[in-house]
């Protein structure tokens, strides 16, 4: 839970940080501590109904028969494709979500085999991101967050109205904690071969 957690709010916060370094963030203000609650609640339930749904259940079954790889694959393009619904989301976002989150959280869960790890990343991506930037999170706009702010600029680096995680150093930060977490599972044999390639 701590590593997760950790992991979450750098991998956030570097995102948002680029968006400040272009100018792109502005703070309008801080606020009470209590306006941390709407969005803690919204992170921790979203993170949990969707880490059951697509590592615990759709990424568990698919990898017995068709391995990590294939497991890892599909289950992100499922949860890229869960995000189309959105508000402001397309075709584009839903990929880089598939790749950034999608391919992230089920590595998370092939290094760790436990829930809980990938769990944490996502509650911490998405509260750092609405809780504490107060940033639109998959479309999504919370009236209350720890800092009002705005962001504005080029969609590719602030994600626009979908928000940062739309952005493309989301997509990169994300995309090398995955090789590491996939480097790792690979050298501790976490890794499971599909069905044809078993003995």
């Amino acid at each position: 839970l701590i590593a997760g957690i950790i992991l979450g709010v750098i991998l956030q916060s570097l995102t948002v940080l680029v968006i400040y370094l272009y100018g792109g963030l502005s703070i309008i203000s801080i606020n009470p501590l209590v306006f941390l609650l709407p969005p803690l609640t919204m992170a921790f339930t979203s993170a949990i109904f969707e880490e059951i749904l697509t590592r615990g259940i759709i990424f568990r079954i698919i990898e017995e028969k068709l391995g990590s790889y294939l497991a890892l694959l599909i289950s992100a393009l499922i949860f890229g494709a869960m995000h189309l619904g959105n508000p402001n989301s397309s075709l584009t976002v839903a990929i880089g979500l598939a790749i950034q989150a999608g391919l992230l959280l089920g590595a998370a869960y092939i290094y760790s085999r436990n829930l809980w790890f990938p769990i944490a990343i996502h509650f911490a991506w998405n509260f750092t991101q609405s809780g504490i930037f107060g940033a639109i999170v998959s479309g999504i706009t919370l009236d209350k967050s720890l800092i009002t702010t705005k962001i504005q600029g080029a969609e590719w680096f602030t994600g626009g109205q979908f928000g940062p995680e739309g952005s493309i150093q989301a997509t990169i930060f994300c995309s090398i904690a995955t090789i590491l977490l996939l480097i790792l599972s690979h050298k501790q044999n976490k890794i499971i071969n599909p069905y044809w390639k078993k003995q």
